[in-house]
């Protein structure tokens, strides 16, 4: 009896170690000893596109309204692996309001793991609206250039690019409109040749400050961050849209400022303040775009609102604050200096406008003075007769003066 109770009890642990090992489907163990699962290997990612443009010849147009109707990812076989990024309404963006930072236009999830080549952006029209010494915009001249390969315009990336597994690529597109755009013999019309640059952001390519706005989901004092949803672009498009890009989580270091237009006239803050926002409230930012995300390894998305883009902040607007654009008139010093707006902007003045440098609070900064790329810069760089882009509070009780949060110099700029 004792000998086949023996024999009993190894059968049946025998049988318990097969069905243990059955179970754990061939998993591996932590550094614990303890047996997991191997995860489910995720199959897509999420590519992102950005929008900007070189400066165009302001002197003969006005704006630039390029209307996109569709993004897709070719790969090394072109058409049979085509993904399409973006097919929704087209969307018509004026490219000389992208001359000093970039806009997302779109990001699109799942996105087959594999490497790219090249970007086919289908334009339907080219709205050229020409210069004049007219106040009134709606009168001026239009042109509508040719569009050539039936607008199909199939844009070779740098060495391609990897989508990797949950892993979220950026590309930024930069339209050179100036170098785009000919004035046909005789100046019977223009021509329309595209010259067009698709650049991966990375650890060798930033990319120009990206300008969004969204509400206020989450924050985390903590980490120093705010996570916005409902996320757009600013006013660049004909007509505005709306639609939501997802969520942004973004970040707030020693180099960000926070500007308050709601409660304390568009001055500066300590960045502290910007915890005691109600959740729920709009914000602007214009910061530098981390280069990649990462979702959960295993492809469970269990937070609703996993961000599809990191921004490192370098300035927080809340409240509306104006953009202008223009050239420097007079030199700044540590006060200010003062600039010309350029035809089409939303003021209009004969005369140059002064531009306040406001000083920093206890706990945060005030104006931050940049180049196109992010690279901060001191109030020398502002010369005369530089572009620059200017956001900030405008003042009119004596003579237009506007207080900026953002300046974003063109460093190469030459010709006013």
């Amino acid at each position: 009896m004792k000998k086949a109770i023996q024999i009993l009890t190894l059968l049946f642990s025998a049988v318990l170690i097969i069905a243990l090992t059955s179970c754990g489907g061939g998993g591996g163990s932590d550094d614990s000893g303890s047996d997991t699962p191997n995860p489910t290997v995720q199959s897509t990612g999420t590519v992102g596109i950005l929008l900007t443009d070189k400066p165009a010849d302001l002197s003969v147009f006005e704006s630039i309204n390029a209307t996109i109707e569709s993004v897709e990812l070719l790969g090394g076989d072109d058409e049979a692996s085509k993904v399409t990024i973006y097919s929704g309404p087209p969307k018509t963006y004026d490219l000389l309001k992208l001359t000093h930072e970039a806009i997302p236009f779109t990001f699109k999830d799942e996105v087959p793991v594999g490497t790219y080549c090249k970007i086919r952006l289908t334009l339907s029209d080219l709205e050229l609206v020409l210069a004049d010494d007219t106040e009134d915009p709606d009168d001026n001249l239009t042109e509508h250039p040719k569009l050539p390969g039936n607008g199909k315009l199939d844009l070779v990336a740098k060495n391609c690019f990897e989508v990797g597994p949950g892993e979220v690529v950026t590309l930024q597109i930069d339209i050179d409109a100036g170098n785009s755009i000919h004035i046909v013999e005789n100046k019977k019309g223009y021509n329309f040749r595209p010259v067009v640059f698709v650049d991966v952001l990375s650890e060798s390519f930033t990319g120009k400050l990206v300008r969004i706005e969204g509400k206020i989901t989450d924050r985390d004092e903590d980490q120093q961050s705010l996570l916005l949803c409902d996320v757009s672009t600013p006013d660049v498009s004909t007509p505005p849209y709306t639609d939501s890009l997802g969520c942004i989580e973004v970040y707030f270091g020693e180099e960000s400022a926070f500007f308050d237009n709601k409660s304390f006239g568009g001055t500066p803050r300590p960045l502290n303040e910007l915890f005691d926002i109600d959740i729920g409230e709009m914000i602007s930012i214009v910061g530098w775009p981390r280069h990649s995300v990462q979702s959960s390894p295993d492809g469970v998305v269990e937070d609703p609102y996993r961000p599809y883009m990191e921004l490192d902040a370098l300035v927080a607007e809340l409240g509306a604050f104006l953009t202008l654009n223009g050239n420097v008139t007079e030199d700044a010093d540590s006060s200010g200096f003062y600039m010309n707006v350029r035809t089409g902007e939303p003021i209009l003045t004969d005369s140059p406008i002064g531009v306040v440098l406001q000083g920093a609070p206890a706990g945060g900064n005030g104006t931050r003075i940049v180049s196109k790329s992010g690279l901060l810069l001191d109030y020398e760089s502002i010369e005369v007769p530089k572009m620059v882009q200017v956001d900030g509070i405008l003042d009119l009780d004596t003579e237009p003066f506007l207080y900026a949060a953002l300046v974003i110099v063109d460093t190469k700029s030459s010709e006013t």
